[in-house]
């Protein structure tokens, strides 16, 4: 049963075929190009961003071809070697504009970047396949169906590449394993994959993968199952499957699918059978800008190359003859240019011997006999669903009464989608909003007087950035996106932001979303669109944001703040600054044995030394912040104070006694008194004498007449100094007298008083004598 039918890559497309009405009088005609630097057959070819044209790999008589080469014009230039090698090459452009390349025999994937002409890894497959079928879905990924495993089996697993991560994930299975079978796109959305080969002969069915469901249902089967046929999309959306191998051998077989109706119906034979037309691997035929289908190659049930090309007409049902290629061949590659132009490269032929070749050819449309319409160059990235603007010159007829119309060309699997106009001119033609189109490479072409434009012009779609918000700030803006709902297998690598007015932008790198446009007008209006930058090229331009005006710059204040005198340990410093915005200022502490008390305390200090003190203020929304005023505090040692409490008295007696109490600084060193004196003799005699105070125990004691002198000190430390030393005299006096009553002597006492003052008077008497003598 056939899957419900998409919509929503054919809403607004015209999938009705529409008949060309090409005033040609000359015959198409076939022209030899340059040809490749190496021979090769079974490589792959494929249309890049620029026009240009590449091919990969492939074998001729020496084996493996492990290099690729790019035509520019028209020559041939080498492109590195791509580092895999297989019987078969297959290619894809992908969103990003880099060729995504594999190999049979091969899980390891390349990428070629053509911007930076380098190779690069693309991941590793899940299964390793010969001759699976290799299709660029609508959402950018790439489906990878089927072909025989290392072991020989024909696969029915099915895997996805994802361009983002460059990682390959498996998905549903198919129903019959096959190689060597034909798969498109379809209109829808879808992918069919018609007969192959099943190891015992040729697949009997057909199946269609859902890559929203990531699953395969069956289709009706061919009428004919086949291998190495050509499978192609036309613009009314049925599927030409033509040619290829049979049971009964190569066959000229052509029929249609309907996708719609999903059924098979026969359709004109082929003038000659062939299998392994140019369009290798696959070989598919073209679908050239007349909606008619260009084959040409291959070869018949005896090996012997078709040397004449035939052309399909829809319209009728019919193949007609389209000349001789210069070189008979099959499996080279068969490619639409942006001229119009067939190019077919490469390829090998069997009979008489086997041959590979280097040479090249171009299908040439029959001229046209009105003239034609000339395209100005596009940016690559449109934007998805929104309106192609095209300018140029030629873009009505002779009568100026044609109306022209657009076509847009999907490169990848040949569909052709018409858009209608909101107005146009001779020079300037703008489209409706376009459908919902599937990634891809497209080429781009204007109908005038039923003649296309002279080159198709090359686009990719892809959604904008989201629409920016933006952040004031003094004179500058913040601004802020989303990265793009659906870039089409094409990631962004980075963002431009453009003001209006056109003063100021700003880049960021991807993932960020946001950046900062500086140097702004305060009081102007801005607004902003945002452009994704990707692998290759800018992405469409985001809507405008809401008018954002940045603030005014702030003014400049200066600090004053004087230089502080030293200090001495113990106290604390008050700092005294002010700014001349009269906004506060904070004091930090830098350096040294100071501590700020925040943010405009005091500052106590934790030792001597040298501390710099910075005065700070950071400003706000009218005053930018000041420029910092630094100085130096000295902190010196304290000093220390002794004091008697109470003090010493002046005079005292011999023998009184006295206890000191001295009150002491701030070192905790212990207080040390002493004491001294002089006696009254030694200041009279200058003789020794008794002590007069003595100091024991912390007690003085005064034993003679004289000046005792009592002293305290006390040591410094390393954030002290010793206190000044402080010192009393004290005056010893006698000690008071205690007068006694005279007796009266009695008569026996007053006698031997007498007889002792008669008894002195003879001794004197007698010490005089002796001295006379």
């Amino acid at each position: 049963m056939l899957n419900k039918k998409f919509s929503t890559f054919a809403a607004g497309a015209c999938l009705t075929a529409v008949s060309m009405a090409f005033s040609h009088t000359a015959a198409a005609a076939w022209v030899s190009g340059t040809p490749m630097l190496t021979a090769r057959s079974q490589h792959a070819g494929a249309l890049l961003d620029d026009g240009t044209f590449a091919v990969f790999g492939g074998v001729n008589r020496t084996g493996f071809v492990t290099t690729a080469e790019r035509l520019t014009g028209n020559t041939w230039s080498a492109i590195g070697s791509i580092d895999i090698t297989g019987n078969v090459m297959e290619a894809v452009t992908l969103g990003t504009g880099q060729v995504l390349v594999r190999a049979d025999g091969s899980r390891q994937a390349r990428l070629y970047d053509p911007e930076s002409n380098s190779w690069s890894d693309a991941g590793v497959q899940s299964v390793t396949r010969s001759m699976p079928s290799m299709t660029l879905l609508a959402n950018g990924r790439v489906l990878l169906a089927g072909g025989v495993s290392s072991g020989g089996v024909r696969e029915t697993s099915a895997e996805i590449y994802d361009p983002r991560t460059r990682t390959w994930t498996m998905t549903g299975s198919m129903a019959m394993g096959r190689n060597a079978h034909a798969a498109v796109l379809m209109s829808d959305g879808r992918v069919l994959v018609a007969s192959g080969f099943g190891g015992a002969g040729e697949v009997l069915g057909a199946e269609i993968y859902d890559p929203v469901a990531g699953t395969w249902s069956l289709a009706a089967p061919p009428l004919v199952p086949r291998h190495y046929a050509s499978m192609n999309l036309l613009p009314d959306g049925r599927l030409l499957l033509a040619g290829g191998f049979t049971s009964a051998g190569v066959t000229n077989h052509a029929e249609l699918y309907d996708p719609v109706a999903n059924t098979w119906t026969a359709t004109g034979s082929l003038m000659y059978p062939r299998n392994g037309t140019m369009g290798s691997p696959m070989a598919h035929a073209t679908v050239l800008p007349s909606r008619k289908v260009l084959i040409a190659g291959g070869s018949d049930g005896a090996r012997n190359a078709q040397a004449v090309a035939e052309v399909y007409d829809p319209a009728t049902g019919t193949w007609s003859n389209s000349d001789a290629v210069t070189q008979a061949r099959e499996n080279g590659t068969a490619n639409l240019l942006p001229s119009g132009e067939v190019l077919i490269t490469g390829g090998h032929s069997l009979n008489p011997g086997t041959t590979f070749y280097s040479n090249t050819d171009r299908y040439q449309p029959p001229p046209p006999t009105n003239n034609l319409a000339v395209l100005d160059s596009l940016p690559l990235l449109q934007r998805r669903g929104g309106v192609l603007t095209l300018t140029g010159t030629g873009f009505k007829g002779a009568g100026g009464t044609d109306i022209p119309r657009l076509e847009l060309q999907r490169v990848e699997n040949g569909f052709i989608y018409q858009i209608g106009f909101t107005s146009h001119s001779t020079t300037q033609f703008v489209s409706t909003p376009l459908p919902d189109l599937p990634a891809g490479l497209y080429m781009a072409r204007l109908i005038v007087a039923g003649e296309p434009s002279t080159v198709a012009q090359l686009v990719r779609f892809t959604d904008p950035a989201g629409a920016p918000t933006g952040t004031a700030g003094e004179l500058q803006i913040a601004v802020s996106w989303t990265a793009p709902a659906d870039d089409r297998g094409n990631p962004p690598v980075g963002y431009e932001v453009t003001s209006n007015p056109a003063s100021a932008g700003c880049t960021a790198v991807a993932p960020s979303t946001q950046c900062t446009v500086s140097g702004l007008t305060a009081g102007t209006d801005y607004t902003f669109t945002v452009r994704a930058k990707h692998a290759n090229g800018l992405g469409p331009e985001s809507t405008s944001s809401p008018p954002v005006t940045p603030l005014a710059a702030p003014g400049p204040q200066t600090i004053n703040f004087a230089p502080p005198a030293p200090h001495q340990f113990g106290t604390t410093y008050q700092p005294q600054a002010t700014a001349t915005s009269g906004l506060s200022v904070s004091f930090v502490v830098d350096s040294g044995p100071c501590v700020a008390q925040q943010p405009s305390g005091p500052i106590r200090f934790a030792g001597i030394g040298s501390c710099t003190i910075r005065a700070t203020q950071p400003g706000n929304a009218a005053y930018q912040a000041a420029p910092d005023v630094t100085h130096v505090l000295v902190v010196e040692q304290a000093m220390q104070t002794l004091r008697f409490n109470p003090l010493p008295p002046s005079t005292v007696q011999v023998g009184a006694r006295y206890t000191p109490l001295v009150e002491g600084g701030a070192s905790a060193n212990p207080v040390i008194v002493t004491a001294s004196g002089v006696t009254k003799q030694q200041r009279l005699m200058q003789k020794a004498a008794g002590d007069v105070c003595t100091l024991d125990a912390g007690t003085v004691t005064f034993g003679a007449e004289g000046t005792c002198t009592i002293t305290a000190t006390q040591n410094g430390n390393a954030n002290y100094a010793a206190a000044q030393a402080q010192s009393y005299d004290i005056t010893v006096t006698p000690a008071a007298v205690v007068t006694q009553p005279t007796p009266v002597p009695s008569l026996s006492q007053l006698a031997l008083m007498l007889l002792s003052a008669a008894m002195a008077g003879l001794a004197t008497i007698g010490f005089r004598r002796k001295r006379l003598n």
